[in-house]
């Protein structure tokens, strides 16, 4: 990528980790000011957000992997490694595969990619059997910083850089 001047995909990813981590920031200070957030479903919400941010991070690692015609799983070997021996790409690929196909677990008759996905989850420490594994694994990825998509977007960026 590094000869392309400016890179809109990444643009239009900051973009969008901007609205997420403002909205996802919403939910946390609107659940503040309840007793039980749990129970009026700001948890819930705040994991759908998180899964759309995961999404959205898949896309632009698609896009960067289409315009150099990089295989994915090329690609997923580089970049920030988590300390679980998975690259940061490899995570987000599979909290995004998570969030877009966990309810049709029920009716696939091909186990593989759930095995991917689970083992994954469970080397982050965050299990798909637990409350909220989505916001559990973008904390752990984004360790030391917040917790937020502008923090991944970061790694993202150091993850092109070493593809280009």
């Amino acid at each position: 990528m590094s000869h392309l001047l400016f890179d809109y995909d990444l643009e239009l990813l900051r973009d969008i980790a901007g609205t997420i981590d403002n909205y996802l920031e919403t939910i946390h200070q609107e659940s503040a000011e309840v007793d039980d957030p749990d129970s009026f479903g700001y948890f819930d919400r705040a994991e759908h957000v998180v899964g759309l941010g995961f999404v959205a991070c898949q896309t632009y690692i698609a896009t960067i992997c289409g315009h150099l015609g990089l295989q994915k799983q090329k690609a997923f070997s580089f970049g920030p490694q988590h300390p679980s021996g998975k690259t940061v790409v490899q995570i987000i690929n599979y909290a995004a595969n998570y969030w877009k196909h966990n309810s049709e677990w029920v009716l696939d008759k091909n186990q593989k990619q759930r095995k991917y996905v689970e083992d994954a989850f469970e080397a982050v420490g965050f299990p798909i059997g637990i409350d909220y594994p989505l916001s559990g694994v973008l904390t752990e990825i984004t360790y030391p910083q917040r917790a937020k998509f502008e923090s991944l977007v970061e790694l993202l960026i150091l993850w092109k850089d070493e593809l280009s």
